[in-house]
């Protein structure tokens, strides 16, 4: 494994941290539309951090999902939940394609 993929991997673990504490304060707070625009503000972090790493495609394909993409389910702790538990699949399957066959 290359230097770099070990450090996109600890940046993604890193990530993946963030989130879930992201998501554990806005539940503990009962405020889902504040949990909600931490959450968003996280994603584009996450994104500009992604950007200088990964194939211009793969990084089409995050901001689609996780910016330009809006999940609707009706009760709003549900929503961020659903919106969390996305972002934490695509960071590890991204984590584990890195493992497997390199940085897309």
């Amino acid at each position: 494994m290359t230097e770099q993929e070990t450090e996109l991997l600890s940046y993604i673990q890193t990530q993946i941290e963030a989130i879930t504490t992201i998501h554990a304060e806005a539940e503990k707070a009962l405020n889902a539309v504040q949990g909600k625009d931490h959450v968003t503000k996280w994603k584009r972090k996450v994104v500009e951090g992604l950007a200088p790493h990964v194939s211009p495609q793969y990084l089409q394909h995050i901001t689609k999902e996780w910016l330009e993409t809006n999940y609707f389910v009706g009760d709003v702790f549900d929503e961020l939940a659903d919106e969390v538990d996305m972002c934490r699949r695509h960071l590890k399957k991204l984590a584990k394609d890195i493992q497997t066959s390199g940085i897309p």
